[in-house]
């Protein structure tokens, strides 16, 4: 038993004693338990058979080794869960109440007025424990309840509605659907097999799936496992318990859907820890469904048509036709060429992005792997020998395409967003100058020793520091982060068109180390939703919001005599 199942057991022995105590107490009453009987089996009970009597049917037979088996009417697979109900049915559902012999014999009724004689059905469960036989009659007047007897003991049990459709399972609803006790994270390997006619065979590799010796569509095969792992039968053709039926499929049987070695499609699928499993498909059930043979050759059922037109294709469906028939796991590095512009992506040793060219910046991570999948998924149809030249290896030749193909906005986007980050505790001195006519100027610096912030006085100038300005300027650089990008890289000519070239607000940033260089964040002209800004003189070119420009435009120091 599981671990869930085993606490379950704990926990309800010991209700079961109190439980037991509580309804001694009201034996006073007409309707009384006796025995003290809580479930109708003891649920510390290891089962490993099931017999189960129906009224008109065949006997069902399970039997458990390492796992749940059908053994009569026939022989079959099991879906597991269907039997914990059962089990969890018999054995955790309580005894709502309890008639005794006397009781019945003073109302002039008998176990037959409840159909305990000629039950519903009858369950006899065994295991080391010995043997046990359950009868479920009629449900109750309120139908919150069904009657329930224990062989051996006189009384009429009532036990919770749920008890009999738990039990009442013909043998067919005890049969596994699915045809795959495996996913497709779990398949190594695959063949398909034609009939008489091809054989295509798939193997993983670390960079996705090959077919043969030829580099396979990975996401058609992922797809193709996918949909075949994840189906289940939609009804069961053999065995199904008659008596004229064979313990295996004849030839003929086969032949007769179609099943046949020469005539089927069969999918072998080989799993990661060996085991293998099969399934064949033959002729149409009807518009919807084709006949199947199914969990290694013990079932033929039906299952959706549309596996067997997908596992019926032939190789060219399979084929990788991209122009770069890889996987983005197996990519570390990709460039766009557009006119004499290199645009060079490396991945870095974390897996993130980087911008090699036209300049040295982080990538946004999320934009690159955008253009590297749709760089990835171009076929023949989208060459254009005008287009923009792609490459994913640095010493290949660059592949044309169209524009439109790869570009899903400009090349900007491609520059992370974030202009800088330091982090406020490295931070030595602000100095924070104003453009225009007055050019004005303020510093603070940080006094480690006393911990403080102090103002810089120039000559007999000198002022209070304004903590909130200093907070607000170390918040809004850590990270400073751009609403978007609007020039990958700004040679000094082009300042001017931003208004950078005489700013209206420049903030210097020292660190402490002795080899760090000032930080100069420069911010410009309006652009409509905040301002152009720029660090240093020849990064590129973001926009900023108001709030953070008026975060950083904060004053540092409040003028007056300063502070003793």
């Amino acid at each position: 038993m599981s671990n869930r199942r085993a606490i379950l057991l704990l926990l309800f022995a010991l209700v079961a004693l109190v439980a037991t105590d509580v309804f001694l107490d009201r034996n006073a009453g007409t309707v009384v338990r006796t025995g003290g009987r809580v479930t109708l089996i003891n649920p510390t009970w290891e089962v490993t058979g099931i017999r189960i009597v129906h009224n008109g049917s065949p006997e069902t037979v399970l039997a458990k080794t390492d796992e749940w088996r059908l053994t009569e009417p026939y022989a079959a697979s099991v879906d597991e869960p269907v039997v914990l109900r059962l089990l969890d049915a018999l054995a955790f559902q309580p005894v709502t109440e309890s008639i005794s012999d006397a009781e019945l014999l003073r109302l002039g009724r008998t176990r037959a007025d409840f159909a305990l004689e000629d039950p519903v059905v009858r369950v006899t469960v065994s295991g080391d424990f010995g043997e046990t036989t359950v009868s479920i009659g009629v449900p109750t007047p309120a139908d919150d309840g069904v009657y329930a007897a224990v062989d051996g003991e006189t009384s009429v049990l009532v036990v919770p509605a749920g008890v009999l459709p738990a039990v009442d399972v013909p043998a067919d609803g005890f049969r596994r659907r699915s045809l795959f006790l495996v996913g497709p994270e779990s398949v190594s390997a695959f063949d398909i097999k034609h009939g008489a006619g091809s054989m295509l065979a798939f193997s993983r590799s670390s960079d996705g799936w090959r077919m043969g010796e030829v580099t396979a569509a990975s996401q058609k095969v992922q797809n193709f496992l996918s949909d075949l792992t994840a189906a289940s039968a939609v009804d069961f053709v053999w065995p199904v318990g008659a008596t004229n039926e064979s313990d295996r499929a004849s030839v003929s049987l086969l032949s007769g859907y179609g099943l046949d070695p020469d005539s089927a499609v069969t999918v072998t699928l080989k799993g990661i820890d060996g085991v293998v499993w099969q399934i064949s498909f033959g002729k149409a059930a009807d518009e919807s469904r084709v006949y199947a043979l199914a969990q290694n050759g013990s079932a033929v059922v039906t299952v959706p048509a549309a596996l067997k037109d997908a596992a019926a294709q032939d190789a060219v469906m399979f084929t990788d036709s991209r122009l770069f028939p890889v996987e983005p796991q197996a990519v570390a590095f990709f460039s766009v060429t557009d006119g004499d512009i290199v645009y060079a992506l490396a991945r870095d040793d974390k897996g993130g992005w980087r911008i090699e060219s036209p300049i040295a910046a982080e990538a946004d991570g999320s934009v690159a792997e955008a253009m590297l999948a749709r760089i990835l998924a171009l076929s023949p149809a989208d060459a254009d020998a005008d287009g923009l030249g792609i490459s994913l290896a640095t010493n290949a030749a660059p592949v044309r395409v169209a524009r439109s193909s790869v570009l899903d906005g400009g090349f900007e986007r491609l520059r992370s967003r974030e202009m800088l980050k330091i982090d406020p505790k490295v931070v030595r001195r602000i100095v924070r100058t104003s453009g225009g006519t007055d050019g004005s100027s303020e510093a603070v610096v940080y006094d480690r020793e006393r911990r403080a912030w102090n103002a810089e006085t120039a000559g007999e100038s000198g002022g209070t520091v304004l903590e909130s300005g200093v907070e607000s300027v170390l918040a809004a650089i850590n990270p400073l982060t751009a609403e978007r990008v609007v020039n990958l890289k700004v040679a000094a000519a082009d300042l001017g068109r931003y208004g950078l070239d005489s700013p209206v607000l420049v903030i210097g940033i020292d660190q402490e180390r002795a080899d760090a260089v000032r930080r100069n964040i420069l911010i410009g002209g309006e652009a409509g939703d905040g301002r152009f800004a720029t660090v240093g003189s020849a990064d590129a070119v973001f926009v900023l919001s108001e709030k953070v420009v008026d975060a950083l435009s904060a004053p540092l120091v409040q003028a007056g005599a300063a502070s003793e």
